[in-house]
């Protein structure tokens, strides 16, 4: 650096304010702090904080959900039960346990349809031993020991 440009970088002495040609003695004043952002000039507003409230809530949520997504991806394996191969990318493992877990998914579809069939083929045949019998399907349901909820 030359001496011109340290001169030019040096701190100026600042000048003092004029003074005041008055005969009463002024007591300096702390000048009050200028509101520097909205918050500061507005008052509070309960919605605007339940706003902000809800708006942390969800980020935390968005992040323990993408934590446990990274962990579900890592914990899949292929449909062969083999772990997925180290060198694939990040993508090709994304869409690997997304086919994987499509899979799980239309299986257990399948399975409660399954169950749905057998299940009305169940009270059909109830119902043909109630009316045979002339009692309510609710009695031969309980015959059988077969409650409401199931």
């Amino acid at each position: 650096m030359t001496a011109q440009e340290l001169q030019s970088t040096a701190p100026t002495p600042q000048q003092a304010p004029p003074s005041s040609d008055s005969a009463l003695p002024s007591s300096p004043t702390p000048p009050k702090p200028a509101p520097s952002t909205a918050e500061d000039i507005l008052p509070p507003n309960p919605r605007l904080a339940a706003l902000a409230s809800k708006r942390t809530t969800l980020t935390q949520t968005l992040e323990d959900l993408t934590t446990l997504r990274a962990t579900l991806i890592a914990r899949t394996t292929l449909p062969s039960g083999l772990a997925m191969p180290a060198e694939w990318s990040e993508e090709g493992r994304d869409k690997q346990a997304l086919s994987s877990a499509n899979a799980v998914i239309k299986e257990h579809i399948g399975l409660l349809h399954r169950y749905n069939e057998i299940k009305d083929i169940g009270q059909g045949l109830m119902g043909l031993l109630a009316d045979q019998r002339g009692v309510r399907v609710s009695e031969v349901m309980e015959d059988f020991g077969v409650g409401g909820k199931d």
